[in-house]
């Protein structure tokens, strides 16, 4: 009998653990553990626009030349043809604020000036006929300085030489203290107004170099004016003109 009661008893104390596991194991909805789940953050990254400032650099348009082709101080230019074939040439130059002038008729020099901001531009022209007959030369009117586009001819103040009224006296040369030892192109010569021969004025240009006419011609031109800016045009005639650079 007490055998039964032991039986019994751990039957009783093997459903109690029984039933405590179950109700572990089983809890009802309502106590039931919910996990809400977290938002994933994600980064993006944008690009960086990178601003960037172009500096352009205008290159100023040069000025086109006035005379592309201008010859070079002693380069002749043939004009005219057959009988009448000829050359010239600017071949010197000379520049300053104010030239001496020896006037025999008063025994001394005089200083000739310019206005204010001007100087003085001499050149020298030697023309040469190569034909067979006499030539026309251009006029000192014909041969204009061209600087900084503006034209300069022949400064209309400079004395030339004058013929005395005795047709036996010799004619009044007012020589230029600073350039009247300069000799002519072929070196036979001092140099004189341009188209004047010893004083006399020459109407007409014969054959031969020992006949050319060689002389100089004064122009009044800005303070400014730079030698290799400077062109001298002459016209020898309606259908010849030539352009020389005077650097």
């Amino acid at each position: 009998m007490q055998r039964y009661c032991v039986l019994s008893f751990l039957i009783i104390i093997t459903l109690v653990l029984s039933c405590g596991c179950f109700d572990s194991q089983s809890k009802s909805p309502d106590k039931a553990v919910v996990t809400t789940p977290q938002p994933t953050l994600t980064t993006i990254s944008l690009p960086t626009t990178l601003i960037t400032t172009i500096v352009t650099t205008v290159i100023p348009t040069p000025t086109p030349e006035i005379f592309p082709n201008a010859l070079k101080l002693k380069q002749f230019f043939n004009f005219s043809s057959g009988k009448s074939t000829s050359q010239g040439t600017v071949y010197r130059f000379w520049i300053n604020d104010s030239y001496q002038v020896f006037n025999p008729q008063v025994a001394h020099y005089v200083t000739k000036s310019p206005a204010l901001g001007n100087k003085y531009l001499i050149i020298f022209v030697n023309i040469v006929d190569r034909g067979t007959t006499r030539l026309f030369p251009p006029k000192s009117s014909n041969i204009a300085v061209y600087y900084d586009g503006s034209i300069f001819f022949p400064d209309p103040t400079h004395d030339l030489p004058q013929s005395a009224k005795n047709i036996d006296s010799p004619p009044i040369i007012l020589r230029i203290g600073e350039i009247e030892f300069f000799h002519n192109l072929d070196e036979s010569e001092y140099v004189e107004d341009f188209g004047y021969s010893h004083g006399m004025e020459q109407a007409y240009l014969l054959p031969g170099e020992s006949n050319a006419i060689d002389g100089y011609i004064i122009y009044e031109v800005p303070a400014s004016l730079s030698p290799d800016k400077t062109f001298v045009k002459i016209i020898f005639n309606s259908q010849d003109s030539a352009v020389w650079r005077l650097a």
